[in-house]
């Protein structure tokens, strides 16, 4: 376990109840959080790859996207991290890029880059942001964990009263019942509910301040309806250095903390904000905007060259197969929100 952090919550929640999405938020983003070191997760040498990483064409899909949709107006990435995605975009966008990013380390390699960044959103309050953009953002927004029991609805808080952090069950806070309630989220026996009450506050906070025409968001996830075929009780999980990692309470500050996505909450979010909602899955979201053409020319350039430069071309071919494949990258969901 972190030193830094076990103190804290052994100090700070002795007579209180800790529910999972404060652990999972001091975990991730507090001073002593996992992303909040001197690496950059979402690198090599950090502890996950995300698609711009792994092929640049994933930013000229998304520029073919953003090129389609709006003539003028601004454009917001949220949870920018190495700032690959956006270096691709801004080659294919003749249009102001703004980037959103919490932990301190990226920002400061993003400003280095001379984008425009900043930590808070207020920041760019007086932009005209037309389209917001993430890719793998909302999966490591702190969800609450809800646990039904006769009928009854609980949640998942921790112990920190023993030397090794074990989980307990509270009373449901009410915001938390009422979330459940407004998406109509029916129990399912043996299985966890993530409680994304916080995402939703986080969209909230991008219709106040910019109330734009666009939502476009790539993340892993499921369809509620189809919860119970996952083989799993919680989708919550743990990754450090690119593999599966601990159980969320052995390390806390030393692992990314992830889930899956519910996309019929995300979905009904944003219909019941006035959007038409489109759902995909990745691999349909490159299709529509470019993924056959690009494809097609880099196999003709690798018949006309040799030696390094086929090498190089060969790599970007692997590289877009990857983002494309269902069964990897291009199995996960895009949801494309736009306003009526």
């Amino acid at each position: 376990m972190s030193k830094d952090l076990t103190s804290f919550f052994k100090e700070n929640y002795k007579n209180k109840n800790l529910y999972f999405d404060e652990y999972m938020d001091n975990c991730l983003y507090s001073k002593f959080g996992f992303f909040n070191t001197e690496v950059v997760r979402s690198s090599k040498e950090g502890d996950f790859l995300t698609s711009p990483e792994v092929s640049e064409y994933f930013g000229l899909i998304i520029a073919n996207f953003i090129n389609e949709k709006i003539n003028d107006g601004d454009i917001l990435e949220v949870g920018a991290g190495t700032g690959s995605l956006a270096e691709e975009i801004v080659k294919h966008v003749d249009k102001n890029l703004y980037l959103l990013e919490s932990s301190k380390t990226a920002l400061a390699n993003l400003k280095n880059k001379k984008f425009q960044a900043e930590e808070k959103l207020e920041k760019f309050s007086d932009k005209n942001i037309d389209i917001i953009y993430m890719n793998e953002l909302l999966d490591n927004v702190p969800c609450a964990i809800g646990v039904n029991k006769d009928d009854k609805w609980y949640e998942k808080i921790i112990n920190t009263n023993k030397e090794k952090f074990e989980y307990d069950l509270a009373e449901i806070r009410e915001e938390n019942y009422e979330w459940i309630k407004k998406y109509n989220l029916q129990p399912m026996e043996g299985i966890e509910l993530e409680i994304q009450l916080n995402s939703e506050k986080l969209l909230n906070s991008f219709i106040d301040i910019f109330n734009p025409k666009y939502f476009l968001i790539f993340d892993y996830g499921y369809e509620y309806k189809d919860r119970d075929k996952k083989p799993y009780a919680s989708l919550i999980r743990t990754y450090k250095e690119h593999h599966l990692s601990s159980e969320p309470l052995e390390l806390p500050g030393e692992t990314d903390i992830t889930y899956d996505v519910n996309f019929t909450f995300v979905e009904k979010y944003f219909e019941s904000k006035g959007y038409k909602v489109e759902l995909m899955l990745q691999t349909n979201f490159l299709d529509k905007y470019g993924f056959e053409n690009i494809y097609k020319k880099l196999k003709q350039n690798y018949q006309k060259f040799s030696d390094i430069e086929k090498l190089k071309i060969k790599s970007q071919l692997v590289g877009l197969e990857a983002i494309h494949n269902e069964r990897g990258l291009g199995g996960f969901y895009t949801l494309v929100a736009e306003k009526i």
